[in-house]
């Protein structure tokens, strides 16, 4: 991965003039607040935090703060500041068509996002996105997705073999993509070219691990990160090798072979395969909140009480209705049993990596149904924390360790001096219960103050879409 591009391009903050925000034209004082710096050490109490411009120039005890003159205070007794969060794993953030997206992930106190199916021409999105009057998060963007020669989703690229393999990868190193994402229908040999190819011109690829290679395999080929679990159980099961074989005759879905997986666990093909992983660098992100909602699709009526409806527009919510939804109208109790199975599955093999020492991404997979741009995040902290990281360790996974992954963590990730200055201030203590990064007072934004009256018209302001 080429760093300076990256440094340069994927970060895209534009400013938008408001009453409720204050630009970085003069220091941002932060006092006596509670500061939760993701590096994990304990909080330190009664603390100053200054902004200048985009960048936090000092954290200090109160009583040791040195205020330079002219600035802007914001009080924080009481309060707890943490880092800007980061969503690893969401879609729609590049639709340049909808409007919606980006408000609901800034209000929720999302700074970046890692959209996982980009457009065409990177470099081209950038310009336009660039030439916009849009406040944005920080945007680290995939490739179009690579899938085999008949995708899954429209806008994906086909892939037949192992030249349109490694064409494609140049293509899109070529057109500014930060990293490759490849899908569940790519060939063997494609899937390995797409690989060495990346390897070669020095940019990352991340996805689905497909159905045609085993988890260990794609570790070994240097993929990134594994999204949603695919594969991983496979390899840790007793039944491995007939899983896999019969996977690739279609003798069964991989959901149905994930089930089968988990229900026949090998805890030592397990902690073989977590070794693996952590010598070879490969990342996990098991967006548990798709999963979730997946195993609760067959109960439509209680995901319709969900109030956060309000801001999805209506062609959304007649996608989302898996009544209406080709791909699930006629699924029966037995399918939702086993959707509901690789729920409990995916969070116990998610606690097992992390005790084994696995590197964990917080991303929620939002506009899937009923997974919320911004507010899934909050979501997705707390599933990990139910499957076992601590409150520390799950907000790490959306900050310290999502700048880590995208070799962003000498400027972003954490409260120090010298980092680009996104925050998140909370009115309750996300340590004691991870629920409370809901708290959101304000947002500090590449230095730009949102306070509670912005970020709630923002809300405001969606809904409205949602309704028209």
């Amino acid at each position: 991965m080429n760093k300076c591009r990256n440094r340069s391009s994927f970060l895209i903050v534009l400013g938008v003039v408001s009453a409720a925000l204050v630009l970085a034209d003069e220091p941002l004082v932060i006092t006596n607040v509670t500061v939760i710096d993701a590096t994990g050490g304990p909080a330190q109490h009664g603390m100053t935090v200054v902004v200048t411009g985009d960048h936090i120039t000092s954290v200090t005890p109160e009583r040791e703060a040195n205020l330079p003159k002219g600035v802007r205070i914001v009080e924080g007794t009481g309060r707890f500041l943490i880092p800007g969060l980061w969503d690893m794993h969401v879609h729609g953030a590049a639709r340049l068509d909808a409007k919606w997206v980006l408000p609901l992930e800034i209000a929720n106190g999302i700074v970046g996002v890692r959209d996982m199916a980009g457009p065409p021409d990177a470099d081209a999105w950038r310009a336009q996105q660039a030439s916009s009057n849009e406040l944005s998060p920080a945007i680290f963007l995939a490739s179009p997705i690579l899938d085999g020669p008949k995708p899954f989703w429209p806008g994906s690229i086909a892939i037949a073999d192992e030249a349109q393999g490694r064409a494609a990868v140049g293509q899109q190193k070529e057109r500014g993509a930060d990293f490759i994402k490849v899908y569940s229908r790519l060939p063997r040999d494609a899937f390995l070219a797409i690989a060495d190819e990346a390897r070669k011109r020095g940019i990352s690829f991340a996805g689905h691990v497909p159905n045609s290679v085993r988890a260990s395999e794609a570790s070994d080929a240097g993929m990134k990160s594994f999204e949603h679990l695919y594969m991983v159980g496979l390899s840790c099961s007793s039944r491995e090798d007939e899983l896999f074989e019969g996977l690739q005759r279609q003798e069964f879905s991989r959901t149905a072979a994930t089930a089968r997986a988990y229900d026949s666990f090998d805890e030592g093909k397990a902690q073989a395969l977590f070794v693996r992983f952590v010598r070879n660098g490969t990342w996990q992100c098991p967006t548990l909140t798709l999963l979730s909602k997946t195993g609760r699709l067959g109960q439509p009526e209680e995901l319709e009480k969900d109030d956060r409806l309000k801001y999805i527009p209506k062609e959304h919510r007649q996608r989302w209705d898996p009544r209406n939804n080709p791909n699930f109208k006629n699924a029966d109790a037995a399918y939702w049993a086993v959707a509901k199975r690789n729920f409990t599955g995916g969070l116990d093999l998610v606690g097992r990596m992390h005790r084994a020492g696995v590197a964990i991404l917080a991303g929620s997979d939002s506009l899937n149904p009923y997974v919320y741009p911004g507010s899934s995040l909050h979501d997705e902290l707390e599933l990990l924390v139910q499957a076992g990281l601590s409150p520390l360790e799950a907000l790490q996974s959306a900050t310290l360790k999502a700048a880590q992954f995208m070799g962003q963590a000498d400027r972003r990730g954490t409260i120090e001096a010298g980092k680009i200055a996104d925050l998140v201030l909370l009115d309750r203590d996300p340590l004691t219960d991870i629920r409370n990064t809901r708290s959101i007072r304000a947002v500090v934004l590449n230095g730009k103050l949102l306070e509670r009256v912005a970020l709630q018209k923002m809300l405001t302001d969606v809904q409205a879409i949602a309704e028209r």
